[in-house]
């Protein structure tokens, strides 16, 4: 896209100008994941963060303006334009493509020992707006599979390609022949996944590097961190999307930072 090889080119001066004026952490974070996500090519992430960029400048262009120490304020102002014209370029091109895939449903695929981080993911999902039956997640009584129905049966109904899976990665987890099985089985349809790990998730580990998943793919780490809490802001974004939920912006703080004391 026109829009994002711009941005490319444009990057290392708007980095520059922004971190002579700030080092306020949240902006900052903002610009190493444009940079991340221009590596990959992923246009959704990107129009987060250039939308969350551009938030900061309308917050503090005045204040740019005002103050006496800025000597160059018209380069932010020429940063401001070039975001606002890509971000609202990215979202034009949005509306008038395809529909995007939506999901039916979220199975959290996880070993019966993680069910600390497995509960704190699920406390999440339902603040966002999930409905009990839209989650499988077997350790939890809602949520759970239906007294009555094997397993391998509901598992092979309910797996299609618009389920969304997250891989809740541990070192129990490769020990588990019904993990491996289960993520075998959402492999085969192509379902739609992210991988999550648990604090002392070992990467080394053969098996997991032989697993029939994308393991180079990038993943979130459930450790009390800003890498971290910014990976839950990207999942929660393409979960409202692609579920059609609703989440108030001061709500989901709030639930994010219960999300993140519950994995402390």
């Amino acid at each position: 896209m026109r829009e994002l090889k711009k941005l490319e080119l444009e990057y290392e001066g708007i980095r520059s100008s922004i971190s002579k004026y700030t080092s306020d952490g949240s902006v900052i974070n903002f610009l190493d994941g444009l940079k991340e996500q221009l590596k990959k090519n992923d246009a959704e992430a990107i129009s987060y963060y250039i939308e969350e960029i551009c938030k900061w400048y309308d917050l503090n262009i005045t204040e740019i303006h005002n103050n006496e120490f800025v000597i160059n304020p018209s380069e932010h102002d020429r940063n401001k334009k070039i975001l606002e014209e890509i971000r609202d370029s990215l979202k034009n091109s949005e509306n008038v493509s395809e529909d995007k895939f939506m999901y039916s449903k979220i199975l959290l695929s996880h070993s019966s020992s993680d069910t600390k981080y497995g509960d704190a993911l699920r406390k999440l999902f339902i603040a966002l707006g999930l409905k009990n039956e839209q989650l499988i997640y077997t350790s939890h009584p809602l949520n759970k599979i239906p007294i009555g129905d094997n397993i391998f049966d509901y598992l092979k109904e309910n797996i299609q390609k618009d389920i969304f899976v997250i891989y809740l990665w541990s070192n129990e987890y490769l020990k588990s022949a019904a993990c491996l099985n289960e993520m075998g089985a959402t492999w085969i349809v192509e379902s739609d996944y992210i991988n999550i790990y648990t604090p002392d998730f070992d990467f080394n580990n053969t098996q997991y590097h032989n697993c029939a998943v994308d393991t180079k793919k990038m993943g979130i780490i459930l450790k009390d961190d800003e890498r971290c809490k910014i990976g839950m802001v990207e999942l929660k974004n393409k979960l409202l999307e692609r579920l059609g939920l609703t989440i108030d912006e001061q709500e989901w703080v709030y639930h994010l930072d219960e999300f993140m004391k519950d994995i402390k």
